[in-house]
């Protein structure tokens, strides 16, 4: 080969080739490409991380990681930052400390959607979403914040919970036959729905509370406060209303507190439940009223012979009454004084009468007393005195024997009717006063 001429001159020698590439500048394209691609990664997301074998971080970005100085977390423990494991609002990390190695796979592929919550510089904590990644010995993610979407979630689940819970106790009373049996039904099914040890629906009597109704364990009544007053306790929750009832739940003191949810569900429960009460009160007046009489407060006909038609078959007298001299009162003091002469006797049938005894005004100036059990001479001992003359509360003027009765006695025979046996009764009291010379009025 021949020497080179003169114009044959070499890069080298004669200065930079113009068509070499400009190193500084692609050095900067890169510096200013893996800047821009930075950016970008950090606008769709709020944590990117790189952790070694060990699951300790050797990346971490941005500067500021859930308030944490990026660079203080470098070389410590992924796991650090996970939520303690307890009780909470939303409950500890969903995959637990694993979450940051490479344990948490079971091979090496993508995972996404892998929710954790994770602690925050001031001690709150705060829900990731990651999409995770292993490489090399570690794993390599990026996070986003998905907190306010999990509490929003959150809210909503227990909202729907307490709506079903709700829902089902609704109409589960609504399947019974009525009020007494839905409120029995609902106050029963409650203790199971919050997890508690028994619920009760209280009224307010003076300043103390009683018992309307309860499931099988007494509430602890000695620690409520006063009507008006909150509760302190956590685990006690009550509900009260308007219309006066109070719905009361409670828990031993070794199982965990009655929550928000719990005390919501509770009082939406309190109004249909007082309801059920009212409706229950109103029910049971009304039977009071077609089986009662309203002058004297006694049991009517109609619910004397129903309520002695259960009792009668175990056997017991049955005492007939006449008032004697009620005409006489009414044509001369006024009917006033012969409803005070009815109700005074009604007094003495309370008097005579125990908690198992029946007492009634049939009618007019006709009452029954049913001794329940007893023997022909015992109900002769207990009525010895019941018919004696005597004065009358508040009418003097009525006289020293204005109120007296004449009275028939009657036991019941095995398999007799109750028809039969008030005819017996009746014959008896009716024989009384005619062997003295008196006329029925």
């Amino acid at each position: 080969m021949s020497p080179q001429s003169p114009d044959q001159v070499s890069p080298d020698q004669n200065g930079p080739d113009q068509n070499a590439p400009d190193h500084n500048a692609l050095a900067a394209a890169l510096v200013e490409s893996r800047s821009r691609w930075r950016d970008f990664a950090l606008l769709s997301a709020d944590l990117m991380f790189e952790t070694d074998a060990q699951g300790r971080f050797t990346f971490l970005a941005p500067d500021l990681v859930l308030g944490h100085v990026a660079e203080t977390l470098l070389g410590k423990p992924a796991s650090a930052l996970m939520a303690t494991p307890g009780p909470g609002p939303f409950g500890p990390g969903a995959f637990g400390p694993g979450l940051f190695g490479r344990g948490t796979f079971a091979a090496r592929q993508r995972q996404r959607h892998a929710k954790a919550w994770l602690v925050c510089a001031d001690g709150s904590q705060a829900c990731l979403e990651f999409t995770l990644l292993p490489q090399e010995a570690g794993l390599r993610g990026v996070g986003r914040d998905v907190t306010a979407a999990e509490r929003r979630g959150e809210v909503a689940a227990r909202a729907l919970r307490r709506a079903n819970a709700l829902g089902r106790l609704l109409r589960l009373g609504q399947r019974q036959g009525g009020a007494e049996a839905a409120l029995e039904a609902m106050l029963t099914a409650l203790p199971a729905a919050l997890s508690c040890d028994g619920a009760a629906l209280l009224e307010p009597e003076g300043g103390t509370w009683r018992v309307a109704h309860v499931t099988k364990d007494h509430p602890p009544l000695a620690h409520l406060p006063p009507p008006g007053t909150s509760v302190a306790a956590q685990h006690l929750a009550m509900a009260p209303t308007e219309a006066g009832p109070c719905l009361l739940v409670w828990r031993r003191p070794d199982q965990p507190v009655l929550d928000s949810d719990d005390r919501d569900l509770l009082a939406a429960l309190a109004l249909p439940m007082a309801a059920l009460r009212a409706e229950l009160l109103r029910q049971r007046a009304l039977a009071d009223a077609a089986h009662g009489d309203g002058l004297t407060g006694l049991l009517n006909r109609r619910g004397f012979t129903s309520a002695l038609t259960r009792q009668v078959v175990a056997g017991g007298a049955l005492v007939f009454i006449d008032l004697d001299g009620l005409k006489p009162l009414n044509d001369k003091f006024g009917h006033e004084v012969g409803d005070a002469a009815l109700r005074g006797m009604a007094a003495r049938l309370r008097g005579a009468a125990s908690e198992r005894d029946l007492a009634a005004r049939l009618g007019g100036d006709e009452f029954c007393l049913w001794l329940h059990g007893s023997s022909a001479a015992e109900a002769a001992y207990r009525m010895a005195d019941l018919g004696e003359p005597g004065p009358l509360a508040d009418w003097p003027e009525a006289g020293p024997s204005a109120l007296r009765a004449s009275i028939g006695i009657a036991v019941a025979e095995v398999g007799e009717t109750v028809e039969a046996l008030l005819a017996r009764a009746d014959a008896a009291m009716y024989a009384v006063k005619r062997a003295r010379g008196d006329r029925r009025r």
